[in-house]
C-alpha cells in the first residue's frame, strides 16, 4: 500500500479529527476533488486501494498508517474497506460515512465486472457507464472523460487487485449493529450498483445512521451531485466534533436545476436530515405534501425511509409523523394521543397566549373540536430540518375549513362557513413534541362568520387583565442604536446554508432597512402572495403594498427572524420557512382603528418558494386579532 496522500493540511487552533478518504474501483484522489472544494476541512488523508487483494488485508495496511482516531469515508469499494476498518477498530473510528456502497457479500456466481483481461481501462469504463451514472447524465461527456482519466491512472494491475477485494469481501450486515459511531449512509436514488434498498438496509442496522438518498443521481454521487454530498458530509462531520472547522462552502455552480438559492450549499445541508428532504416522495424518499392526496401522505404499507429512533412504528418519516398524528388527534378525535406525542411540560407559544403543560393542550383541543365539529385541517406543506439524534423541527402549514354550528367562544352559532390558515412549528424528539409555536389567523374566520372583532377582542382583553396579565411597555426595540441607522447587514447566525443566508439578508433589507424597492428585484413578475384573512394577491405590486401595509401599521418596528429551515421542492427550487417577531408601536391607520401608540408584538411565520433566485410564492401568517387584543388591553389598563 502506498503511503497516504495528504490532500489538505489546514488545522484550526483546536486539534481536529483527520478525515480519511477511500476511493472506489478504478478511482483515484480526483474523485474527491469536488467534495474537498466544497468542504472547509482540516487534515485529509487519502489511501489508494492498490496493494492488497482482500478487504481485511487492505484494512490492516491502512490502520497501521492512521492516527489513533479519525473520521472515515469510503466510496463504493472504499466503503467496503471502510466497513472492515470500522469492524476491526471501532474505538478508533470517530465516524463512518458510506457513499454508494453496500454491506452485502459478493453475489455467488456473478463475475466481477466481467473483464477478461483483454479490455483497456477506457473500454471497461465505457461498458460499465450505463450503470455508473443516472440516466440524465449518460450523455455527460465531461463526466465520462473524468472517470476515464481516473481509470487510466489507476491501471489494469490495480484494477485486478480491486476486483479481488470486491470478490472476497465479507458479509458485513451482521457487524453493523456493533458500529455505534455516528454514520452517514448516502447514495443516489438511481444507483444501479448499490440501489436504495441496500442503503436503507445499512441505515436501519447501524445504531446511529443518517440516511440520504439523492434524487436524479446514480452511482458516482461525489461527481454527479457534489453540492449535496458536501452538505451531508459537512453535517455528519459536525456531529463528530461540533467545534471542528468542517464547513461546506457555497458552490459557484449549481449541480441541480433551480439556481443558487436552491442548492444545499453553505454551512451545511438543509435540512440536516436522516434523509434528504429533496426527494420525490416515492419509496425511499421523505414525503412532500403539495402534490399528494391525504391517503398518499399516510400510507399503510410504506417502509420506513428515515431513521426515526424512538418514534411509533407507523411513522415512516418526519412528514408522515406530523401529518398523520395531527389528523389522528384532530380529525379522528383521538385526543388522548397527546399523552404519547407531547411531553408533560410542553410549552406552546400562540398569538393569543402561552400554554405551559400537556393538560392545557388537551383541554384546548377538546373545546375547539366541540365548538367546530366538522372542522377539517388540510396539510398544505411541511418544511423541516433535523434528525432523530438532535431532534426534528417542522413547520407545518394547514388550511382549516368548517362551519360555525355550536355555541362557544364565538357566541351564538351563525351556521356560516370559514377557512383559515395556520402554521404550527414543532420541536420533536423520540415521538414527542416538547416545544411548539402556533400562528393562526384568528381574525379571518371571525369576520367570515360575522362576529364583531372589536367586541370579541375586548372580551379577551378583559379576561386577560382579570387573570393578572398586563401590557409591558418597552420603549426601545433596538432596531436603531441611539442615533445610528439600522445595521447594514443581517444577523445570519440562525442560517444553515447559503440560500438561507441570502433570504435573511433580503428580509433585513426590506423590513429593517426599509428598502422596499428590493421586492421588485427578488420577486418573480408572476409571483403569488397568500396572506392573512385568506387574501390571495398576484404580482410584485401587490407584494409591495401588503409588505408596506404591515410596516406602516407599526412603523417603528424591528423585524427579528427567530428560526429558518428549508427543503428542496419536488416542484422545482427550494422552500423556506421563517418564524419571526415584529416589535413596535401602533402608530399607523388600519382596520384595527386609528393609531393609539400602544405597544404591539407580532409573531408570524412566512413560507417562501424560491426558484432561479426569485420568490414565486409567499405564504405569510400573522394574527390581526392578537394585535387588536393588545390594543384593547392597553386601553383598558390605561383607563383603570
Amino acid at each position: 500500500m502506498n503511503a497516504p496522500l495528504q490532500l489538505s493540511g489546514r488545522r484550526s487552533a483546536r486539534q481536529t479529527l483527520p478525515l480519511v478518504l477511500l476511493p472506489g474501483t478504478l478511482c483515484d484522489a480526483r474523485l474527491f476533488d469536488p467534495l474537498l472544494e466544497r468542504l472547509d476541512a482540516p487534515t485529509v488523508l487519502y489511501f489508494a486501494l492498490d496493494d492488497s487483494t482482500d478487504a481485511a488485508g487492505s484494512a490492516e495496511i491502512i490502520l497501521d498508517q492512521l492516527p489513533p482516531r479519525f473520521a472515515l469515508l469510503g466510496f463504493s469499494l472504499g466503503g467496503i474497506v471502510a466497513l472492515e476498518i470500522a469492524a476491526r477498530a471501532p474505538d478508533r473510528v470517530a465516524g463512518l460515512a458510506l457513499i454508494d456502497s453496500n454491506a452485502r457479500p459478493f453475489p455467488p456466481g456473478r463475475p466481477s465486472s466481467q473483464a477478461d483481461g483483454s479490455e483497456t481501462t477506457e473500454q471497461i469504463i465505457d461498458r460499465l457507464w450505463p450503470s455508473y451514472v443516472a440516466k440524465s447524465r449518460q450523455g455527460d461527456g465531461a463526466l465520462l472523460a473524468a472517470v476515464r482519466t481516473m481509470a487510466a491512472s489507476v491501471g489494469l494491475t490495480a484494477f485486478a487487485r480491486q476486483k479481488m477485494i470486491a470478490r472476497t469481501r465479507a458479509d458485513n450486515r451482521d457487524r453493523l449493529a456493533a458500529l455505534s459511531m455516528p454514520a452517514l449512509v448516502l447514495a443516489g436514488r438511481e444507483d444501479a450498483l448499490a440501489p436504495p434498498e441496500m442503503q436503507i438496509e445499512m441505515a436501519e442496522r447501524l445504531p446511529d445512521a443518517t440516511l440520504a438518498l439523492l434524487p436524479g443521481v446514480g452511482h458516482f454521487a461525489p461527481l454527479e451531485a457534489p453540492n449535496e454530498v458536501a452538505a451531508h458530509v459537512s453535517t455528519w462531520l459536525k456531529r463528530l466534533d461540533p467545534f471542528a472547522p468542517f464547513q461546506a462552502k457555497a458552490s459557484p455552480q449549481p449541480t441541480t436545476p433551480g439556481g443558487s438559492m436552491n442548492e444545499q450549499s453553505g454551512k451545511g445541508t438543509s435540512p440536516t436530515a436522516k434523509h434528504s428532504g429533496s426527494d420525490s416522495g416515492e419509496s425511499g424518499a421523505v414525503l412532500q405534501v403539495e402534490r399528494r392526496d391525504f391517503t398518499q401522505l399516510v400510507p399503510s404499507d410504506r417502509p420506513r425511509v428515515q431513521s426515526m429512533r424512538g418514534f411509533d412504528p407507523e411513522y415512516t418519516d418526519i412528514v408522515d409523523y406530523i401529518v398523520r398524528c395531527t389528523h389522528r388527534i384532530w380529525d379522528e378525535r383521538d385526543v388522548g394521543l397527546i399523552y404519547t406525542h407531547y411531553t408533560h411540560n410542553c410549552v406552546a407559544y400562540t398569538t393569543l397566549g402561552t400554554m405551559y403543560d400537556r393538560e392545557t393542550h388537551i383541554r384546548d383541543t377538546i373545546q375547539r373540536l366541540v365548538e367546530f365539529p366538522d372542522r377539517r385541517g388540510q396539510a398544505i406543506q411541511v418544511i423541516w430540518r433535523g434528525n432523530d439524534v438532535d431532534g426534528f423541527y417542522t413547520s407545518h402549514m394547514t388550511h382549516g375549513l368548517g362551519r360555525h354550528t355550536e355555541f362557544g367562544a364565538w357566541g351564538r352559532p351563525t351556521g356560516r362557513t370559514f377557512c383559515t390558515r395556520t402554521v404550527a412549528e414543532c420541536m420533536i424528539i423520540e415521538n414527542r413534541i416538547y416545544k411548539e409555536w402556533i400562528v393562526r389567523d384568528n381574525m379571518g374566520p371571525l369576520i367570515q362568520v360575522g362576529v364583531d372583532p372589536h367586541m370579541f377582542a375586548t372580551g379577551i382583553a378583559k379576561a386577560k387583565l382579570e387573570r393578572g396579565e398586563t401590557v409591558l411597555e418597552v420603549s426601545e426595540n433596538r432596531r436603531l442604536l441611539g442615533q445610528y441607522p439600522p445595521e447594514a447587514e443581517a444577523d445570519l447566525s440562525i442560517a444553515h446554508d447559503a440560500g438561507e443566508e441570502e433570504l435573511l439578508g433580503w428580509l433585513h433589507h426590506i423590513y429593517n432597512k426599509r428598502l422596499f424597492g428590493k421586492i421588485s428585484e427578488i420577486y418573480a413578475a408572476n409571483c403569488q402572495w397568500h396572506g392573512p384573512l385568506m387574501r390571495e394577491l398576484y404580482g410584485v405590486a401587490a407584494v409591495l403594498q401588503q409588505t408596506m401595509r404591515l410596516v406602516a401599521l407599526v412603523p417603528d418596528c424591528a423585524f427579528v427572524p427567530q428560526h429558518i429551515c428549508s427543503v428542496d421542492s419536488e416542484e422545482g427550487g427550494r422552500k423556506y420557512a421563517v418564524r419571526w417577531l415584529m416589535d413596535g408601536h401602533h402608530f399607523g391607520y388600519s382596520s384595527l382603528g386609528a393609531p393609539t401608540g400602544h405597544k404591539l408584538s407580532i409573531m408570524g411565520v412566512t413560507h417562501f418558494h424560491i426558484r432561479d433566485s426569485k420568490i414565486i410564492d409567499e405564504w405569510v401568517v400573522y394574527d390581526e386579532l392578537s394585535m387588536l387584543v393588545q390594543i384593547k388591553m392597553a386601553e383598558l389598563q390605561n383607563a383603570a
